[in-house]
């Protein structure tokens, strides 16, 4: 049915406008509302526009069938541009490879097959502007779904415009992709779109008929064009729709229905092979015209060359609601023989015609959850345990897959099924491991209801301590291990290790294992710090996997360290963003990001926490998002933007819970803190930071308070409240007695160069101009107010020198505002500056400058993008913005140009993966 866009002016408007405008930048829609409320139309009219504007579309449909299949949407809608996946870098080619089915190998994640398909769309779009169709989007399978969503919404610089449409109307705002719901037809339209249904009633009994539709346009086709206008008035408009389907389906005879019922069950039958199972079914095969009557009833329709399908989705959930249980039973049975060569199709059709346990069978689910657990598709997963676990006789074996389908329905979003998969396996428990690992899994669930949810980690702990107790030590370490990786954003206290010590003592894991290294630095930073320092740098050298990588970088940034941490931490990030890792890789780019803002990398460290922003995004974690624009707001905060506690929650109670959390309310209260002292607002800045090292304070949290000393000692020096500063100074001095971690160190050096008395500042400009400090940023405030100190005593070439200094490394990393300072401080001693005050590189957004800085390195716009999640196009677009800046034309000219402007890192190199030689004359422009 060709049904006219009828009351959707305003929509297709929008499109048509997208579709105009693509040459200049992409977009991306969502299309949602209920079904038969026009979706395809809207499309097919978008379509149509496209194909009159010289736009290719490319489409793809999710099924019933096919929504445990994973990326088979994908694939569909990439089978037209097969073509140029040989030509796309090694590892997204073989992700398609491997996804697609061309080659052998471990199903790739999500997030490397998302990537390598907006490189592939990128690639084609270039040569021919895209319009990317994607229908019923409720049935897309996961792995799919979670691509797609991640390619929309990075199409802004191609000439890609990418529409999907969906059921679901529980839609958040979401960047990169604007939602247009599509509400019911007034009445007006109504009418409009009965006048053009032939036989449709009048007078009252057209009135009738719309106030019965609801202004839903599939109801007031179906329903003007019946016979009957009656029906029962108390159904929702749906329900009316499938139940005129229902009744036609109900009309035609019992070997008609079954061939229909075979191609709803399968999802894709051709007219032969479901006229096949309904013979095995019934004994007598369809009349030869069975198609053209399903056809006649407008249940069925042809699709070029030789394939039926459904003229909407309700028809076959009123074939499937409908089918009686034994008709049910018979087709799938005829199914598994049609297909028994086949068993990985025909694996779901066994399963609902089990009976009873069957344990071969459950081990074939089983194997295949463990399959969809390994391409990070844990809806699919946890589907495949949870049946798995009802076809098992082994009560012990049961419940274990219960509770790792109950683990996985969570992490897919499933929360109230995991709720109840996981009480099951805790009434069905048949020892003391299995009951505490269910309450593990129980403790973990965002249900709102937990100890975790409010801050308690007791619970959580009393579950590792009884997996311990019962033998299972790894199941323990490896929760512990994740608990400590989220107990900053999970926990109210600002040290939550101290519950955690009898537990992790029990584990008697020995002492250079890095489990057991991280698990240190977690729960006693201080107490254990320096230890943790000695055992981590010691096994730091031969830390060459991405595991050991991880826990031995994260543990040193728990503990003050900052050079060795990055280097590991850049290590195991490398190695996750090849693999398209997804668990553990937001975390990573979080605790990278501060690593390497302490470090003095202020560009990257930014880049990266937009990135782990985005993910957050693409994963649907609100949490994580929120804490995710919690980092951002601290390096906004450099530049004096005050932080925005309610547009960093995202309006999400989860995202708002997780700001209640020590590390975020520190975090938010040291960025207000920043920003008020690069204001002018000296006290307001001292009066947040003071309550980061008040252990009678709510926000008290050490490391913090550490990491915004050099903040507090200003602003206490600035306010006039010098003592509060030399407290401050006893305070780290202190705690250096217990812990002698380099971010401790610089925290003393900063402020004891602060509190010098003037005779001591030209020595300390002596001796601070040759050394080094462990973080760059507090190196440069330091000569800053070395300078200024200097200018005000009347030695104003000394505090020329050293105001260049601090000038030099404020644009290195960069940070503008302090720059502006340390400009209007030069100025203040008679020395001329350019009026317009920044070099151009400071014009830079933080991608640009990371965009510019591998290119400088020799990697073209693909790698970049591969690096980055981001499409070639996208690279191109950013390096044209930044010659525009810099002044330049060449790819050539970068890194004179950086270099010339310090803005090149001068931090260990292993942040990055080797790139390949590039002879420099293969890209002289902004393009590959």
């Amino acid at each position: 049915m060709a049904q006219p866009v009828i009351g959707r002016e305003r929509e297709m408007a929008v499109l048509r406008d997208a579709l105009r405008d693509v040459a200049d930048g992409g977009s991306a829609f969502v299309v949602d509302g209920e079904a038969g409320i026009g979706k395809s139309s809207l499309v097919a009219e978008a379509i149509a526009s496209a194909n009159a504007s010289d736009v290719r579309t490319i489409t793809t449909t999710g099924t019933l069938a096919e929504s445990a299949e994973p990326y088979a949407a994908l694939h569909m809608l990439l089978y037209p541009l097969r073509g140029g996946i040989a030509d796309l870098p090694g590892p997204q080619r073989r992700a398609l490879d491997v996804a697609f089915g061309v080659v052998n190998g471990v199903q790739p994640s999500p997030l490397l097959a998302g990537l390598a398909a907006l490189t592939l769309l990128s690639d084609a779009a270039a040569e021919r502007p895209l319009l990317v169709v994607v229908e019923d989007l409720h049935w897309i399978d996961a792995p799919s779904e979670w691509a797609l969503r991640m390619m929309a919404r990075r199409v802004g610089e191609d000439p890609v415009v990418m529409v999907m449409t969906t059921r679901n109307t529980d839609l958040t705002e979401s960047p990169g992709l604007r939602r247009l719901h599509l509400a019911p037809l007034d009445d007006s339209a109504a009418g409009a779109l009965l006048d053009r249904v032939p036989g449709s009633p009048r007078g009252q009994a057209r009135r009738d008929l719309v106030l019965r539709a609801e202004g839903n346009p599939l109801a007031l086709y179906e329903l003007g064009r019946s016979a009957s206008a009656d029906g029962a008035r108390e159904r929702p408009v749906v329900g009316r729709v499938e139940q005129e389907f229902a009744a036609r389906y109900a009309e035609l005879d019992q070997s008609v229905r079954l061939a229909i019922l075979a191609v709803a069950l399968s999802g894709g039958s051709s007219a032969e092979e479901a006229a096949r199972v309904a013979a095995r079914a019934i004994g007598r095969f369809p009349a030869p015209t069975w198609t053209e009557q399903a056809s006649a009833s407008s249940l069925l329709e042809w699709v070029a060359p030789r394939a039926i399908r459904f003229r909407h989705p309700l028809v076959q959930s009123a074939v499937l609601t409908t089918a009686p249980a034994s008709a049910r039973t018979a087709v799938l049975r005829s199914l598994v023989l049609e297909h028994e060569d086949d068993p990985a199709r025909t694996i779901w059709w066994r399963a609902e015609l089990a009976a009873g346990p069957d344990d071969p069978l459950a081990d074939e689910i089983a194997a295949l959850g463990g399959e969809r657990t390994a391409m990070s598709d844990p809806f699919a997963a946890s589907q495949a345990y949870e049946r798995a676990a009802e076809l098992t006789s082994d009560v012990a074996r049961r419940v274990e897959r219960r509770i790792v389908a109950a683990e996985l329905a969570g992490l897919s979003g499933r929360i109230s099924d995991a709720s109840i998969l996981v009480q099951r396996a805790r009434d069905e428990a048949p020892d003391r491991l299995l009951a505490a690992r269910a309450a593990w899994v129980a403790e973990t669930l965002p249900t709102g209801r937990t100890g975790l949810a409010v801050g308690d980690l007791g619970p959580a702990l009393h579950a590792v301590s009884e997996m311990q107790a019962a033998g299972g030590v790894e199941h323990a370490t490896a929760a512990l291990l994740y608990l400590a990786a989220i107990a900053w954003d999970h926990t109210a206290e600002a040290n939550p290790g101290d519950p955690m010590l009898v537990v992790i003592d029990a584990l008697a894991l020995p002492d250079d294992d890095p489990r057991a290294i991280l698990l240190a630095a977690r729960t006693e930073p201080v107490a254990r710090g320096d230890r943790v320092l000695e055992l981590a740098l010691a096994a730091a050298p031969a830390a060459s996997e991405e595991d050991s990588a991880w826990l031995l970088g994260y543990a040193l940034n728990l503990v003050g360290e900052i050079d060795t941490a990055r280097v590991l931490l850049d290590r195991a990030l490398a190695s996750m963003r090849a693999r398209g890792e997804l668990r553990t890789f937001p975390q990573a780019l979080m605790g990278t990001s501060m690593t390497t803002y302490l470090a003095g990398d202020v560009a990257r460290a930014r880049v990266l926490a937009e990135q782990a922003a985005s993910l957050g995004g693409d994963l649907g974690d609100a949490g994580f998002s929120a804490a995710a624009r919690c980092a951002l707001a601290w390096f906004d905060a450099i530049e004096g933007a005050e932080p925005d506690v309610e547009r960093i929650a995202g309006g999400t109670a989860a995202g708002a819970q997780v700001l209640r959390s020590s590390a975020m309310r520190a975090t938010l209260l040291g960025a207000a803190g920043a920003a008020f002292l690069v204001s002018g607002r000296a006290t307001d800045a001292l009066e947040r930071l003071r309550c980061l090292f008040d252990a009678d304070h709510d926000a008290f949290n050490p490391s913090f308070a550490v990491m915004t000393s050099h903040d507090y000692v200003d602003a206490a020096l600035e306010s006039g409240n010098r003592a509060d500063a030399e407290q401050r100074l006893a305070d780290l001095e202190q705690l250096h007695a217990r812990w002698h971690a380099p971010m401790v160190r610089t925290a003393i050096d900063y402020a004891r160069l602060a509190l010098a008395p003037d005779d001591e500042l030209e020595a300390a400009w002596a001796t601070l101009q040759h050394e080094r400090w462990a973080m760059p940023y507090l190196r440069a405030r330091a000569l800053l107010r070395l300078g200024g100190r200097l200018r005000r005593a009347g030695r104003n070439d000394t505090a020329r020198a050293v105001l260049h200094a601090a000038l030099d490394g404020f644009e290195a990393m960069p940070a503008p505002a302090w720059a502006d300072r340390a400009r209007g401080a030069i100025r203040a001693t008679g020395e001329r500056l350019p009026a317009s005050g920044r070099r151009s590189v400071e014009l830079l957004t933080p991608q640009e400058l990371r965009v510019c800085e591998l290119a400088a390195r020799g990697m073209s716009n693909r790698a970049i993008g591969e690096h980055l999640f981001v499409s070639p196009r996208t690279v191109g677009a950013h390096l044209y913005a930044a010659f525009q800046k810099l002044g330049i034309s060449t790819r050539q000219q970068l890194p004179t140009v950086l270099a010339t402007t310090n803005a090149l890192p001068t931090a260990p190199s292993a942040a990055l993966p080797s790139p390949p030689p590039v002879d420099p004359s293969a890209e002289p422009s902004v393009g590959d």
